[in-house]
């Protein structure tokens, strides 16, 4: 059972992954490139200010509170295969719902 699982997670993965690369080429074919241009401008404004307040909130971030997120990616890390098994199951398990859901509105 727990094999079936996994593979079912590893398919699905590479499905939603074939899925994103073709809309992503989809639109990179479509869009034009001073606007793409911009796009990666923005994109990297948006990076730059997001690593700038991740430093001030780590250097504001109590050290008690800074040892505990640590254990916590360490305990994600660790058990990073059944914590991927359950989020694949939790969007699919969304999007069946959705689905049934959907054809009833």
């Amino acid at each position: 059972m727990k094999n079936e699982a996994q593979e079912a997670a590893v398919h699905a993965a590479e499905a939603v992954r074939d899925t994103v690369a073709h809309a992503v080429h989809t639109v990179r074919d479509h869009t034009p490139t001073d606007v793409r241009e911009r796009a990666g401008q923005v994109s990297a404004q948006a990076r730059g200010t997001a690593a700038h307040l991740g430093h001030l909130a780590a250097e504001h971030t109590p050290p008690q509170l800074h040892s505990q997120a640590g254990r916590a990616v360490r305990a994600a890390r660790v058990n990073r295969t059944p914590m991927l098994v359950a989020a694949v199951a939790a969007v699919l398990t969304a999007v069946l719902l959705r689905g049934l859901l959907g054809g009833r509105r």
